[in-house]
């Protein structure tokens, strides 16, 4: 995701954001950073530091999993349960 960790460009994390479908202040909550901070890390005035990269790595791991976990929960009955392929 990111090409160095310990200094991820903005274009890296500009693509981040939109790999991840979150908004601005969406992604700094979820960062626990504030919109502003966030803001400048995007537009590059602030360099990010690899504790952001990794929170981001972390995020976008989060929000992965999620998807893939939903492919096999059954939610068209009302309830949730989920389905195991067996082989």
């Amino acid at each position: 995701m990111f090409n160095n960790l310990n200094n991820p460009e903005p274009f890296e994390i500009k693509q981040w954001l939109k790999e991840t479908k979150l908004s601005i202040s969406q992604a700094a909550n979820a960062l626990g950073i504030s919109n502003r901070q966030f803001s400048r890390l995007v537009s590059g005035e602030t360099s990010a530091k690899k504790m952001h990269a990794l929170a981001m790595q972390m995020v976008w791991l989060t929000i992965e999993e999620n998807k893939e976990q939903e492919k096999y929960c059954d939610t068209s009955s009302g309830n949730k349960s989920i389905q195991i392929p067996i082989k």
